[in-house]
């Protein structure tokens, strides 16, 4: 299958579970994560631009893997530093005085774009509103991208679909469903990916939730991710500002 790939495992009791996942989310993903600089793999800090004070950084926090990879060598190079002599830590923090990562939208754009790519699409530019001349990921937030205007609410957990985003934080923050785990037709976990500077692991990663009521929300389930003060996650699912699980129209 191109579109959504699936794997049949068998769990301890011998029941079947269905693994719903996407290559093109996969492994866009893992370029995210195993970026290739100063001959070892980085996964990619937040960086968001904070425009109201001016600051500013490579691709707007919202570069592909190879930008960043780009980003990061050109900086190295003006400051003289040796990516190679430097530790996987001291390379992050390079990155971070640089201001060289992807923030939450930047990261659900590019992976948005590569599933509608990987289902035979042209990718999800054009339905991003911009002023012309101007690229469309520079433009896009994780309120345009899980708004009316582009999104529809998936309203039952078991409906859920790869390619889903959740919207957090009150349309501040987006996560991507990228794996669906079904055991006899029923959801039991859903994997999710984001860029966060709120967690306690930062940067592009991913969570899980575990489904303990099919009836309820995403509210009403198990997040395994936590804050940096070890509350839960699901703290940043705002119901009552809109958040919860949305879907792009175009794929209703």
């Amino acid at each position: 299958m191109t579109k959504v790939q699936s794997a049949i495992l068998r769990q301890s009791s011998g029941q079947e579970c269905k693994v719903q996942n996407s290559k093109a989310l996969e492994s866009l993903f893992y370029q995210y994560t195993h970026l290739p600089i100063g001959g070892k793999e980085i996964s990619c800090p937040y960086w968001r631009n904070r425009l109201s004070l001016a600051i500013t950084g490579p691709f707007g926090g919202k570069g592909k893997p190879e930008q960043i990879v780009e980003a990061t060598e050109s900086a190295a190079k003006k400051a003289a530093v040796n990516l190679n002599q430097m530790s996987e830590e001291e390379i992050l923090a390079f990155m971070k005085r640089k201001k060289i990562g992807v923030d939450c939208s930047g990261f659900v754009f590019w992976m948005l774009d590569a599933l509608d790519r990987g289902r035979g699409g042209r990718g999800i530019a054009d339905l991003i509103p911009r002023l012309p001349g101007t690229l469309a990921q520079r433009q896009v937030s994780a309120d345009k991208l899980t708004g009316k205007n582009l999104s529809i609410p998936v309203k039952k957990i078991d409906e859920i679909r790869v390619g889903d985003t959740i919207r957090l934080h009150g349309g501040k923050h987006i996560a991507v469903v990228i794996k669906v785990v079904r055991d006899l037709g029923k959801v039991r976990e859903i994997e999710y990916v984001h860029s966060s500077e709120k967690t306690a692991v930062p940067g592009v990663h991913s969570g899980l939730i575990k489904i303990t009521n099919l009836e309820g929300g995403l509210a009403d389930q198990e997040w395994e991710e936590t804050l940096p003060n070890g509350d839960s996650y699901k703290q940043m699912l705002l119901s009552s500002q809109g958040d919860g699980l949305k879907r792009l129209k175009i794929w209703a």
